[in-house]
């Protein structure tokens, strides 16, 4: 008997899709990671069993492997930097949030390679200084940045919204204007996947400050770290995924 023909893309069909690109493995990783992290953080923490130590095993080799996959990513960096104005507001924060994020890869692809063994291990300490001072610049450049695109689509969306009350007004008889509250429907749907990117990149920052100032920081705690990497890894599936 023929299986019935679907409508559109099931979950099977936007997982395949999801995994097909680089991102989509990359976050899946991530996600995978983060949760090894945390409950070696908490249910195992203190912990010397066996499983103990084949989960920080695992754990390393998955955040090696991350960085395999990133090869080249650098590029995409240095191609939103070719192609930005750097004279005006937006520009400035774009070189530096491209800018940091494009150093970031492309010191880990280094650091991949002195952990592969093709570089001496005496340049490890310098790669990880230099990579968490870019991560935590690209950082910056990126929560300054959504946060003046945020309050920029509020506005609009405000002004939209009382133009809509407006002619509410007017005339009680008249349909709502579908273009105009479409456009309303689209400025949240972008303020939403922002706010999220924000709270995404204050998560990796929080951790990149724990790099930089070699677990010293503000806050150091191991759960608190391994929570705010997975809450940005499920971020990062959720806007990566497939529609």
């Amino acid at each position: 008997m023929a299986m019935a023909k679907r409508k559109g893309p099931d979950t099977l069909d936007k997982t395949v899709s999801y995994l097909a690109k680089r991102d989509g493995i990359d976050k899946v990783l991530k996600v995978i990671r983060y949760s090894t992290k945390l409950a070696l953080a908490t249910a195992l923490k203190n912990d010397s069993s066996d499983l103990a130590v084949r989960l920080k095993e695992f754990e390393t080799s998955i955040g090696t492997s991350r960085k395999a996959y990133r090869l080249g990513k650098w590029l995409s960096d240095l191609n939103t930097l070719r192609n930005t104005p750097v004279l005006t507001k937006a520009g400035s924060l774009e070189l530096l949030a491209s800018g940091g994020e494009g150093v970031y890869y492309f010191v880990e692809q280094l650091t991949w390679l002195v952990k592969a063994g093709l570089l001496d291990k005496k340049y490890a300490k310098r790669f990880s200084t230099i990579s968490a001072w870019a991560e935590l610049i690209g950082y910056v450049g990126n929560v300054t940045l959504n946060g003046l695109r945020i309050a920029a689509a509020l506005e609009r969306e405000l002004m939209l919204t009382q133009e809509l009350v407006r002619r509410k007004k007017e005339d009680d008889t008249m349909p709502d204007d579908v273009h105009l509250i479409k456009e309303v429907q689209a400025l949240r749907a972008r303020r939403l996947l922002r706010t999220l990117a924000v709270v995404q990149d204050l998560s990796d920052a929080l951790m990149a400050v724990n790099d930089v100032t070699d677990g010293k920081g503000p806050v150091s705690s191991s759960t608190v770290l391994s929570a705010c990497g997975l809450m940005s890894a499920f971020i990062s599936v959720h806007k990566n995924w497939p529609s």
